[in-house]
């Protein structure tokens, strides 16, 4: 990225605009941001969008889908589960869920993000994770997913981190961010994280298994993965579409989503998901992800400034 001091957009600095947006965001503080959240999620267990603050040019997608409003979860979601987290972020005018929705007898672990303006919703934005989704190779019901150890394994910690604990807002992006630059070149030294970093997809543990002889040196901590291990696996050539939604500095947590591009040719699906990162000390401690598989046409984030990008053809071409 560019320095600010470098960008420039009809003689009006970035900056400018920067906080000119922020002190807009500002209208709806974090207490304002949870109210909205709350009264949004009462309307959508009662199936009534009419009880939620919608504005007229509300938006509402399902792993990328555009929803007519009052479909989709607006019908199947029946309550709210045992894990219930709320993350909020004034200066982006954005609040997060993440947790369980419950849908009838099954369950579904989701996050959900809404952009509030004017003090209405105009925006969410659902990453919704079922058991019997597809996984990686398009197999029904192949997906990660484990509602129970997310519930009662490790659920995340709902805190206030002290003032002189706190990275700042730009250390806690970069923190994140290079996270997904080490699963792009593959060397977990990049990712600023404590050894021993959890990482839970779905809910399931995915981290704490015994790193071949091979992989030592592939993260881990005692012999074991961490959140730095595995990228030499993943496939992927590119994290794009980086999008960072809430930062929420009190709780030292940033929510932000991103795509897996996977080499050319390669038969695994690519994974859009939303991470929730918890940061102490300055390091990552662990990654909560609600995520799916994206069938191989579908043009996903399917939000600004990502409008319709990222279908893939399965063959690039002969290279020169």
């Amino acid at each position: 990225m560019l320095p600010l001091s470098r960008l420039r957009l009809s003689g009006l600095s970035l900056l400018t605009l920067l906080f000119s947006s922020a002190a807009l965001a500002q209208d709806c503080d974090r207490a304002c941001l949870d109210a909205t959240l709350n009264t949004y999620l009462t309307a959508l267990i009662a199936h009534d969008p009419s009880q939620a603050p919608l504005a007229s040019t509300y938006r509402h997608t399902e792993n990328d889908i555009v929803m007519p409003l009052g479909t989709g979860m607006w019908q199947s979601a029946t309550g709210l589960g045992a894990v219930q987290r709320h993350y909020l972020d004034p200066v982006s005018g954005n609040a997060v869920y993440y947790g369980i929705i419950d849908e009838g007898a099954e369950q579904a672990i989701v996050a959900i993000r809404l952009h509030v303006q004017d003090r209405t919703v105009n925006e969410a934005e659902w990453w919704v994770g079922r058991p019997s989704d597809p996984g990686v190779d398009g197999t029904p019901g192949g997906t990660l997913w484990d509602a129970e150890y997310l519930t009662n394994g490790n659920p995340p910690l709902i805190r206030e981190v002290p003032e002189a604990e706190r990275s700042t807002r730009e250390e806690l992006i970069y923190i994140t961010n290079s996270y997904w630059d080490y699963v792009v070149n593959r060397n977990p030294a990049i990712a600023v994280a404590h050894p021993g970093c959890f990482r839970e997809e779905n809910g399931r543990r995915t981290v704490g298994n015994p790193l071949p002889a091979n992989r030592a040196d592939d993260g881990g901590l005692n012999g074991q993965s961490d959140c730095r291990s595995g990228s030499s696996t993943f496939n992927v050539l590119n994290v794009t579409a980086r999008r960072w939604h809430v930062v929420d500095v009190e709780q030292q947590v940033v929510i932000a989503s991103a795509l897996f591009i996977r080499e050319p040719g390669n038969a695994k699906r690519r994974n859009h998901f939303c991470d929730v990162f918890y940061i102490d000390g300055g390091k990552l401690r662990g990654i909560y992800t609600a995520m799916y598989y994206v069938d191989p046409l579908r043009a996903v984030p399917n939000w600004p400034p990502f409008e319709g990008n990222f279908p893939l053809a399965a063959d690039f071409g002969p290279t020169k």
